[in-house]
């Protein structure tokens, strides 16, 4: 009986020699393309040859594997009679498509599968403005000056698997097309905005979701209304903590950098940032699962800056990461009421207002008085009080000393020094 064997890679036949007859010539008996006897075995040949090899075919069944193939034997003619017949059998392996394996549990050292599946679909960013409450979106949001404005990143994909979204830097402009720049975030998610107003980011309530603050602001630059933003969002494995992968906020009243989620943000407060570009690129590599830039705006603002403030010229550029910012920080852009074109003035504007039209009475006043005492001793000079016909004439009075008499034109009063108003 013809007997066969199937190992996990490869399969073995064994043929008794008394079914072949009393002699087996090289190339008689085959497996498959060509496939010879391999070794003799007392009165047995085997045929041990690869599982995919020998022209053997693969067909996957419901709950098996099947690998077939066939053996062949065509005996040479030995004269006029033939002392076997020649044949071919088939040859099948069957191996279970389910099967149980027990080695311990294996603590993964990179990413679940879950984000190696995330890597295979489309993951969708999205930048989103809502109201004061985080209740609904705004479509066409309008801010004041000194408003904050509530601004969502995302990250969405299908099925839901356990992501989480970054922000790693934001450019502010006054329109989609302007060079004029403004970093608001920068070093894979230093809110440097911080340092100069109220913005900051607020802790994950969710996966795939990081919600922050922005404190409004102008371009004095700019004729228009509006903040354009463009900001460049990553998402990364649940787990996968990387200082490349942070959100952190400038706390002013301790002049030190922190994150809700407790991340460490001490790159932000460095003299050297969080290192250059490729090398942020390359720490923020593990466990992440895709980024994309996405663009927010217009926002747009009801108050503009007067035309009478000066416009400071150059880029708008943040302070340096770790330095903290000086008490009035002149950068272009202007917050609230307030304005970077000088000290503001100690005294209201209706006092001044009263203080020069005071000076300028004063000033009328004596020069009035100032010639009316021309007049009056150039009219001493002539040889009397009266004036030639025709020209003005002015009367400076003075005081006189109790009992005096009334002066009349025969006898002039000595002249006395003239009261000024």
């Amino acid at each position: 009986m013809v007997s066969v064997t199937c190992g996990h890679a490869w399969l073995s036949v064994a043929v008794p020699a008394g079914l072949l007859g009393s002699r087996v010539a090289g190339g008689e008996l085959t497996l498959g393309a060509g496939c010879g006897v391999t070794a003799t075995d007392g009165d047995r040949y085997r045929l041990e040859h690869p599982l995919v090899g020998c022209g053997t075919t693969l067909e996957l069944l419901p709950d098996s594997i099947r690998y077939s193939n066939a053996l062949h034997y065509h005996p040479a003619a030995g004269g006029p009679v033939a002392r076997a017949r020649p044949f071919s059998l088939p040859v099948e392996c069957y191996y279970p498509r389910t099967g149980s394996v027990s080695s311990g549990a294996v603590q993964p050292t990179w990413v679940p599968f879950g984000s190696t599946v995330a890597h295979r679909r489309r993951l969708r960013f999205a930048l989103d403005v809502y109201d004061s409450t985080w209740s609904s979106r705004l479509r066409q949001p309008t801010y004041s000056l000194g408003e904050l404005i509530n601004i969502e990143a995302s990250v969405s994909t299908d099925p839901r698997l356990p992501l989480r979204v970054f922000v790693d830097e934001c450019v502010a402009s006054p329109s989609a097309a302007a060079r004029l720049k403004y970093e608001v975030i920068a070093d894979n998610g230093c809110l440097l905005d911080g340092q100069l107003g109220r913005s900051r980011f607020l802790p994950q309530r969710g996966d795939g979701f990081l919600r922050f603050q922005l404190d409004t602001f102008l371009f004095p630059n700019a004729s228009g209304r509006q903040i354009y933003l463009r900001c460049r969002l990553k998402a990364v494995a649940e787990g996968a903590g990387s200082t490349s992968s942070k959100a952190c906020s400038y706390d002013r009243v301790a002049a030190a950098w922190r994150s809700p989620d407790g991340a460490d943000c001490s790159c932000c407060g460095s003299p050297a940032g969080c290192g250059g570009r490729r090398r942020r690129r390359l720490a923020g590599s593990r466990g992440l699962l895709g980024e994309a830039s996405v663009r927010l705006g217009p926002l747009g603002l009801l108050s503009a800056l007067p035309s009478s403030s000066p416009a400071p010229t150059g880029l708008p550029t943040a302070p340096e990461p770790g330095r903290a910012p000086p008490h009035r920080p002149s950068v272009p852009v202007v917050r609230g009421e307030k304005r970077d074109s000088g000290s503001a003035l100690p005294v209201p504007a209706t006092m001044l207002a009263m203080v020069a039209m005071c000076s300028i009475l004063a000033a009328v006043g004596m020069a009035g008085c100032y010639c009316s005492v021309r007049r009056y001793r150039s009219g001493q000079r002539v040889g009397g009080p009266e004036a030639a016909p025709g020209e003005p004439c002015a009367v400076a009075m003075a005081p006189t000393a109790a009992g005096s008499a009334r002066a009349t034109p025969g006898n002039p009063p000595a002249p006395a020094n003239p009261a000024i108003v």
